[in-house]
């Protein structure tokens, strides 16, 4: 005989049963009051609940995969177009030929040292700044400087080739809001580095003065706390010139209707009406830094021409670069403080790269010139091989100035897998990878100089730096947001004499590595053999590949 259960339990039996026989009567009433969207959302909460309680179980919140999750570095994909709102086109990347359904990402793995590549995307007869760039066989068919075709042949048949041919717009597309998301995603750019270019910006526009140029010294414009008093160089040009190259390099044009239009249009037309009439752009401050504010400023006004294609803009444009081609010391081809001087490798780096700025516009720069630049650096090379660099001929090299010197060297034609190249980076790599020292002067060149070689040494970098950068910006609600503090949280090498405005220029800078220029060197089917060169020499090589001689401008 079955034993006799506990009253409780009988009782509650019981009523449970009739419960269920009520509902089951009563269902059909229960239903109709109940609406559908009630049971829809019903289930699917009941779904949801299960769901989330799978993905915890297999979660790395749930502790199994915790070690694994730590390996990864930040921001390590951006799947997503962090700049545009129109869908993205992969035809348009430059760094593949596949189109896919997933959007390219930040590599992870290396980059292969192996490939061959060239300067500048796949349009026609598109070179490197300089006539002596190391690329293609000029074709038969040119384009001349208005964009009409024509034809002509030369000595052998082929076509006497144009100092400038090329379409002088396509250097500065990447900065085209379409292509910036392409190339932040392919380069290694975050949404997060671009929110603090966006945020710099704003801080640089609001410290613009009435008469539209900027100064190191900035204070006067300040509104509400935060920018602490400091006395820096005094330099109006070099800060107008400063404010303005990352404004343009973030795609801002006077002629484009943008957040930063008449920013920049009040800057250009500052820099103009302060130009001499020999070209000269400086307007007084400290001596040493004439021929450094003059090439600064003539970046911004060839790189404004570039993009704009603004006749107005030529003229003075024209008249800079003259003024420091007019500069170069004759006989070591290098420039320093004031026109003349035998010059030093920091200074000769900023004139090289607004001789750069000027080709990319359209301006033409004579082939003496680029020649006296080689000449400096082969003296400024404290190796025979050419690896390292002094800050003057004779002394010892330093990593900064290494850093600067190969990034000119680059731009001069040297191919990405030369020898004196590839080992000068991989000795800038290891010092950036183990030093403490906080040089955004340094930073600058150098995250230019490894991005351009994008190999396996660049995802590293990048990631320090980027997120260092984004990490130091100043942040909150006072006049300061932003900005980079020179002093915090570790003194800049030169940002105690240079001042918060340079700190901030230069860092923007850094941080529109991934989309201010297009890539320097990238894939083709097309590229010439180089295997020769090794041996022969690079630059012999490439000058006997490139653009004939043009007359001399002295």
């Amino acid at each position: 005989m079955r034993p006799k259960r506990p009253r409780f339990w009988r009782i509650l039996k019981l009523r449970g049963r009739r419960l269920i026989a009520r509902l089951d009567r009563r269902a059909a009433i229960l239903l109709y009051w109940v609406p559908s969207w009630g049971t829809s959302l019903l289930l699917h909460a009941a779904f949801l609940l299960l769901l989330g309680l799978y993905v915890y179980a297999h979660s790395s919140w749930g502790g199994r995969d915790a070690e694994i999750r730590a390996e990864f570095p930040p921001a390590a994909q951006l799947r997503d177009n962090a700049i545009s709102l129109s869908r993205s086109d992969h035809a348009g990347d430059p760094f593949t030929h596949e189109k896919k359904a997933d959007a390219p990402s930040i590599p992870i793995e290396r980059a292969d040292p192996e490939v061959t590549l060239v300067a500048q995307p796949e349009i026609p007869r598109l070179t490197d700044f300089t006539p002596v760039v190391a690329g293609p066989e000029p074709t038969l068919l040119a384009i001349n400087a208005t964009g009409s075709k024509a034809r002509g042949t030369g000595k052998g048949g082929t076509i006497a080739p144009q100092t400038h041919s090329e379409d002088i717009t396509a250097p500065f597309s990447g900065r085209s809001t379409e292509m910036k998301g392409i190339l932040l995603r392919r380069e290694g750019g975050t949404a997060e580095s671009e929110k603090a270019v966006d945020e710099g910006l704003d801080w640089l526009a609001r410290h613009q003065k009435l008469d539209g140029g900027w100064s190191l010294n900035f204070q006067s414009e300040c509104k509400g706390q935060g920018c602490l008093p400091h006395a820096a160089l005094d330099s109006d040009t070099a800060a107008t010139g400063l404010a303005l190259l990352p404004l343009l390099g973030a795609g801002h044009i006077h002629t484009v209707k943008t957040r930063y239009q008449a920013n920049i249009r009040r800057g250009l037309d500052w820099l103009i009406e302060h130009q001499n009439g020999g070209g000269d752009l400086f307007v007084g401050g400290v001596r040493n830094a004439h021929l450094y504010s003059h090439a600064i400023a003539a970046m911004a006004l060839c790189e404004a021409y570039g993009l704009s294609q603004d006749e107005r803009l030529r003229e003075p444009a024209t008249r800079a670069i003259r003024f420091i081609i007019d500069a170069q010391n004759t006989q070591t081809g290098g420039w320093r403080y004031e026109p003349g001087d035998t010059g030093d490798t920091s200074v000769f780096g900023w004139q090289m790269f607004a001789l750069r700025s000027a080709r990319l516009g359209g301006i033409d720069v004579p082939r003496n010139v680029l020649k006296g630049c080689k000449a400096y650096l082969d003296e400024a090379a404290t190796d025979s091989s050419r690896v390292t660099y002094s800050y003057q001929p004779g002394r010892k090299g330093t990593y900064v100035m290494t850093a600067e010197a190969l990034l000119a060297r680059q731009y001069l034609g040297w191919p990405r897998d030369f020898p004196p190249l590839v080992k000068g980076v991989g000795h800038v790599a290891e010092n950036l990878k183990e030093s403490t020292e906080r040089n955004i002067y340094y930073w600058y060149y150098a995250t230019q100089l490894l991005h351009n070689m994008h190999n396996k040494e660049w995802p590293r970098w990048n990631v320090k730096i980027r997120e260092s950068l984004i990490r130091t910006q100043v942040a909150g609600q006072g006049c300061d947001r932003g900005s980079w503090d020179p002093f915090l949280p570790q003194l800049d090498t030169w940002g105690g004499s240079a001042g918060r405005l340079y700190e901030t220029a230069l860092t923007l800078l850094t941080l529109e590595v991934y989309y201010r220029y297009l890539p320097l060197y990238r894939r083709s089917e097309n590229d010439p053999p180089e295997k020769e060169a090794i041996g022969a020499g690079k630059d012999e090589v490439a000058a006997k590949r490139g653009f004939e001689p043009v007359p001399s401008a002295k």
